[in-house]
């Protein structure tokens, strides 16, 4: 499913090397654990498989599927599958959490050719999602990580994933302000 070959990636603005020779498979169905340091290269290696464009591939190659991902904009990997949940997700005042759902899940269903999801059916796959996740769902009228505690904005990431069902996801720090329920 992924394979990264002799990755090396820098910081774009000021050249910093991060990554220097990286090589990793995984196989579809497998569970893989990118363990080091800060500043080890964890979180710019997500952003590099998500398309971030403030990091620079130098040399060496990532296949998703069997294809190079390299020339793919961050909406056209997301539209292939491919899933980065943040190690800090990003508050946006003002943007609706279902709004955004439902914007972005709409946004895969035609990259995958498929119908917009309507309204009343949106909510109900979203009221069945945040139930089985045991989501509040008025935490979704709120803006979207506004306020959110850690575990707030990763239930959102989650319940996002559940949603969207990427074939790849990459979570970054999992861990990070979580409280479990």
């Amino acid at each position: 499913m992924l394979e990264i070959r002799n990755l090396h990636a820098r910081i774009a603005e000021d050249g910093t090397e991060i990554i220097r020779g990286l090589n990793l498979t995984v196989k579809a169905g497998e569970v893989a654990a990118i363990m080091g340091p800060n500043g080890s290269g964890k979180s710019t290696l997500s952003y590099i498989l998500s398309g971030r464009d403030d990091y620079e591939v130098t040399e060496g190659e990532i296949l998703y599927n069997g294809e190079s991902i390299l020339e793919l904009d961050a909406a056209q990997r997301a539209a292939k599958g491919i899933f980065l949940a943040f190690q800090y997700p990003v508050e946006i005042p003002g943007v609706a959490t279902m709004q955004f759902l439902k914007v972005a899940l709409n946004e895969q269903r035609k990259a995958r050719g498929e119908d917009e999801m309507t309204t009343p059916a949106f909510m109900h796959f979203v009221k069945d999602a945040a139930m089985r996740l045991q989501i509040d769902m008025e935490m979704l009228k709120r803006p979207l990580n506004v306020g959110f505690s850690g575990g707030e904005k990763k239930r959102a990431e989650i319940l996002q994933m559940a949603l969207l069902e990427p074939k790849l996801c990459v979570l970054d720090e999992t861990d990070s302000s979580i409280s479990t329920r």
